[in-house]
């Protein structure tokens, strides 16, 4: 019943941003995607509370940039106090010019070019450049490269596989710990991290061990649904000691402990 409610809850937050920012081809796409699982958006800028974002033709971008769509990860947000904000797997770069809007200093890292080509128009379109910066790579525990599938709908679940064929494109991927020295994030910087890279989660935090033990205050938000929450606790614990939670049925929470 508390799962039938909070759905409810977070439909009447969709709909209700769409219809506060006049954006009714958005809420007609909505229902379309609930009812036919596709969608015919058009290219446009879309408004809403995290800011102004042009979204692409043909995909569930203008879901990304609701406040509703991951409700629960932003409230945990706005309760969080940090300084730093690492947002790995940034898609349109939405929760960065959302923080970045709110004065926080936001990194974003996004390997699939048209993905980072969005969110460099973004944030000029937000005017949060002093603010935002974004790398044309993805996180993981070598530098190399690999093989992407792109989900041309939903582009945000985008992935690496094995193969090399047609419909895949080859991507940039670096270790956090050789390269997070040129960000010069000071020691005492409380930073959150968000990962959402598709499987790649476990790869990710072992190539930013350095990072992590550098750093005391930090915080990190994972969407453990495709690497399993066992195996990111796992790595997790041989690099440092955190307190673990839920979030929401995908994301978990590590809080560095002293």
């Amino acid at each position: 019943m508390n799962r039938i409610y909070k759905r409810l809850e977070v439909y009447v937050l969709y709909f209700y941003e769409y219809l506060r920012y006049g954006e009714f081809a958005s809420l007609y796409q909505a229902f379309v995607f609930i009812f036919t699982g596709k969608t015919s958006a058009k290219r446009k800028v879309v408004r809403s509370s995290m800011g102004q974002f042009l979204v692409r033709a043909e995909t569930l971008d203008f879901q990304y940039i609701n406040y509703a769509y991951e409700i629960d990860i932003k409230r945990f947000l706005t309760h969080e106090q940090f300084d730093v904000f690492l947002d790995i797997g940034a898609c349109l770069g939405e929760y960065s010019i959302w923080l970045g809007n709110k004065g926080k200093r936001c990194l974003a890292f996004e390997p699939v070019v048209e993905s980072f080509q969005m969110i460099e128009h973004n944030i000029k379109l937000n005017n949060v450049a002093n603010q935002v910066q974004a790398f044309n790579y993805g996180l993981g525990n070598q530098n190399t490269t690999a093989n992407f599938k792109i989900n041309h709908t939903n582009p945000g679940a985008s992935k690496r596989v094995k193969d090399k064929d047609n419909n895949t494109s080859e991507l940039q991927i670096c270790k956090l710990d050789d390269v997070f020295e040129q960000f010069q994030i000071h020691p005492d910087q409380r930073i959150v991290i968000k990962i959402d890279v598709e499987g790649m989660e476990v790869e990710m935090l072992e190539g930013a061990r350095n990072f992590i033990h550098k750093y005391p205050h930090i915080v990190l938000i994972i969407e453990e649904k495709l690497s399993g929450e066992g195996e990111i606790l796992k790595v997790l614990n041989q690099i440092s000691r955190f307190e673990f939670g839920t979030i929401d049925q995908f994301n978990i929470y590590a809080r560095k402990m002293a």
